[in-house]
């Protein structure tokens, strides 16, 4: 097998792969834009809560441990920042998908 022959067949699995991955992305996009806020609004809580928890477990098992605290106060700092992030992009007057492909 020569080498220009295995770089086509990696070339073919690349493209097939961002083909799926476009699609999975395209789809995934129209269903967050058909939700109603309330479950948006629901899905972001679920997904803060799991930050919080895991942020949460992390801290838990440092080796180093900082001040009582401080892990659990910087966990709320990020939560709230997320929220606060989330929020404002749910009551911008500027569609989700224009603020997603801004970055």
């Amino acid at each position: 097998m020569s080498n220009s022959s295995s770089m086509d067949l990696l070339n073919r699995v690349l493209d097939k792969i961002a083909e799926v991955a476009n699609e999975a992305y395209y789809d995934f996009s129209r269903w967050v834009h058909r939700l109603d806020d309330m479950e948006k609004l629901f899905f972001m809580v679920v997904f803060i809560l799991i930050l919080f928890m895991l942020i949460l477990v992390r801290a838990g098992r440092r080796k180093v441990n900082p001040a009582p605290g401080r892990s659990f106060v910087s966990s709320v700092v990020l939560v709230m920042l997320f929220s606060f992030a989330a929020g404002w992009m749910m009551d911008s007057r500027f569609e989700m998908q224009d603020v997603l492909n801004f970055f």
